[in-house]
């Protein structure tokens, strides 16, 4: 489907909404990325050895923060994002592209000083990608009637994260906490909650990128997997990583501190206390209506758990299928033969990480329906997932791996 783009600013809010996950990964209902559109690329860089070192709260907590610092920009703007665990993606217009920039810079700014991380941000043009035959698409699913989730398809965004990750790659424009203003708002972000522990054994997140050349075929690859999900752990209910009754608030000052650290950096002392305070006196209020189910005229308490659950990111489609899942090791081993089989044949390639919990960090507009919630992994699960994806892809590409793949 392509789309004319009367409204380049807003073509994103313009798009048709797709109800169903499996019809929002087969790209029937995406359009083309306006040419004059860029690509954002901002990840933690070394995110792997800083999760090795047990700062995988840090590296999540940042990932965040840069999609708030880029939804603040202008909130009557809809952009497409996706959270990967150490970083996000994003597309935005060009005239939204300096302020974008400079509210990178202070996400750049607040990983170095608050969480001794390097946050690497690039863009790349579209037009240039599509240019060279890489077509960036995007298709928008409903989560709930306050939130919607971008999928992305087409080459152009795979080949774009490329170009940013290779340092030397021509075109890119790079963003750097000196080669330009700070100026960012992380107005929204909230890390008020408890990890969310298994239900079943462990939290297992998952990555499968399809292989094939032709989309038709890496739709068919698609399809299988979400099959075989079905037929080894049910529904979706089954296997969601979060449950209303086990979204717990937290008054553990070591996870409250990431969401102070980021919300009080340009705070005076006086002001950072106040601002740490108000964070345990609204948890506080939050225990006690969440228990006898009351609303108030801010908060509809009686229905912000389920909201909760509705607008979280545990599965999503960026051109590889991302999910956090809930099962058993039975489950996980039978869902492992079924992947591993179709990576020797060379459909896809995956990987997979198991946690003990599902970590939850939110982005809050509206108490009354407008937040959404970023789940992972409470041990860096999308990062390790990625790395050891990233092995199988260099055992795929190795000539004695194909041809032990076609016997």
């Amino acid at each position: 489907m392509s789309q004319t783009v009367s409204d380049p600013i807003n073509f994103y809010r313009h798009l048709p909404a797709i109800s169903s996950f499996a019809e929002a990964t087969q790209g029937r209902l995406h359009a083309d990325l306006p040419k004059d559109w860029w690509i954002v690329i901002a990840d933690v860089a070394g995110s792997t050895k800083a999760i090795e070192a047990g700062a995988y709260k840090n590296v999540n907590t940042v990932g965040v923060a840069c999609i708030a610092a880029v939804v603040n920009v202008d909130r009557d703007v809809d952009l497409p994002f996706v959270f990967g665990g150490d970083g996000a993606t994003f597309a935005v217009p060009d005239v939204m592209r300096q302020r974008v920039m400079n509210a990178l810079r202070a996400a750049q700014q607040l990983a170095r000083e608050g969480f001794d991380l390097e946050l690497r941000v690039g863009l790349v043009r579209v037009g240039e990608l599509v240019e060279q035959g890489f077509l960036p698409r995007v298709g928008k699913l409903q989560l709930s009637p306050h939130v919607m989730q971008p999928v992305l398809s087409g080459r152009g965004w795979e080949e774009a994260e490329r170009r940013v990750k290779s340092p030397e790659f021509p075109g890119v424009v790079r963003v750097t906490e000196n080669n330009g203003l700070a100026d960012g708002s992380f107005e929204g972000f909230e890390c008020r909650w408890k990890g969310v522990p298994s239900f079943n054994g462990h939290k297992l997140s998952l990555l499968i990128a399809a292989m094939s050349r032709d989309a038709a075929a890496n739709h068919d690859i698609y399809q299988r997997v979400f099959e075989q999900i079905q037929a080894i752990y049910g529904d979706v209910a089954q296997y969601h990583p979060l449950r209303v009754s086990r979204m717990k608030m937290t008054f553990n000052p070591r996870l409250m501190y990431h969401e102070w650290r980021v919300r009080t950096g340009h705070m005076r002392h006086g002001q950072r206390l106040g601002y740490f305070a108000r964070m345990v006196l609204q948890n506080c209020a939050g225990l006690v209506l969440f228990a006898r189910n009351m609303d108030t005229k801010a908060v509809r308490w009686s229905r912000y758990r389920d909201e909760m659950v509705e607008n979280s990111d545990f599965r999503k489609f960026d051109g590889m299928l991302r999910m956090v899942m809930d099962g058993s090791d039975a489950q996980t081993e039978q869902l492992q033969r079924y992947l591993e089989g179709e990576y020797r044949t060379g459909r896809l390639v995956y990987g997979m990480h198991k946690s003990r919990e599902a970590l939850v960090t939110c982005i809050v507009q509206s108490y009354n329906g407008n937040h959404q919630h970023f789940v992972d992994g409470s041990d860096g699960g999308y990062a390790l997932a990625a790395r050891e994806l990233k092995g199988r892809l260099s055992m795929m590409a190795k000539p004695e791996s194909r041809t032990m793949a076609k016997v």
